[in-house]
């Protein structure tokens, strides 16, 4: 069921038409869909399936990021510690540094934008090696989540059968645990301000801005390309099979929103990434919810 609470900002009619328009999109998905929407500015939330658990895919790695700088902050490792990635270390399926040759040394903080921006899974078992895995699920506990949780080490033996393995046996969560791990970033209460401030900034390096990003007036790149658009992208993405996920701050002049969307069982074949009907829904539903609570666009962008 879909819920929506207006605190301030938009009226109980416009709210109702904005949980109709979601149960719509959700309704043409050919699987399932969890969302959790919180405007930061009106205190406005839109809430569909959000305590289901559904795999995390990629976006487990805002929780392992999250363990690191509180480690960093309890005095038990610093960013600018080296790590020496080595071929014993590499992990198929997305990132780069498999494709490198080994040794490389890398400060820790290197190895995390690599686990955000690239979806590195060499990157991401170094860092599950070092943070460990039984440190990062005590910690979302300690912070109140409930059904965020990793069940994997991402060893070797694992990648080697991922395409046989039930990928939820990797990791899980709910869209409303991912989206409070950004809403205190956002906040800036997770670990401190300076922590909560530098997590943001790695976020918005994510090199897949595609997915709630598709239908924004987003440029990841303002300083290369001249132009700044109305608003500005900080999320995480994952992709496998039949599913997409996306969890992220939207921030505008005005506004400011987290947005958590998790997609599950597709039955799309095509299995493309960008083209996936996970990545269509994601998409509409951003969409869709920016409308509401920042205004109609104004500009031209794609459409499918």
């Amino acid at each position: 069921m879909a819920k929506a609470s207006a605190k301030r900002g938009s009226s109980a009619a416009q709210q109702g038409a904005l949980r109709r328009k979601v149960q719509g999109i959700i309704g043409r998905f050919s699987g399932q869909v969890g969302v959790e929407a919180r405007n930061l500015t009106t205190g406005e939330t839109l809430s569909v399936n959000e305590t289901k658990r559904f795999p995390t895919l990629s976006t487990i790695r805002v929780p392992i990021m999250t363990e690191l700088f509180f480690q960093v902050h309890e005095g038990r490792l610093k960013l600018t510690d080296k790590m020496v990635v080595r071929r014993a270390d590499h992990r198929g399926g997305t990132g780069i540094l498999m494709r490198l040759s080994t040794p490389i040394e890398l400060t820790v903080r290197d190895v995390c934008v690599l686990t955000i921006k690239e979806s590195d899974n060499t990157a991401t078992w170094l860092m599950v090696q070092k943070l460990g895995k039984d440190n990062i699920n005590k910690r979302m506990r300690s912070l109140g989540l409930k059904e965020v949780e990793l069940f994997s080490d991402l060893s070797a033996a694992m990648f080697a059968v991922i395409r046989k393995t039930d990928i939820a046996s990797v990791a899980v969560s709910s869209p409303r645990d991912l989206a409070t791990l950004v809403t205190k970033m956002a906040e800036g209460t997770l670990v401190s301000k300076k922590a909560s401030a530098a997590m943001l900034d790695i976020l918005h390096t994510c090199s897949e801005p595609d997915f709630m990003g598709r239908y924004l007036p987003i440029d990841q790149l303002p300083e290369d390309t001249g132009v700044t658009m109305p608003a500005r992208l900080s999320n995480k993405t994952g992709s496998f099979l039949d599913g997409r996920t996306d969890v992220g701050l939207i921030e505008t002049r005005k506004v400011r929103y987290v947005l958590a969307v998790m997609t599950h069982k597709s039955k799309d074949p095509s299995y493309l990434l960008f083209q996936h009907e996970g990545v269509r829904t994601i998409g509409k539903i951003s969409r869709a919810i920016y409308e509401a609570w920042v205004g109609k666009k104004r500009w031209r962008t794609g459409s499918d």
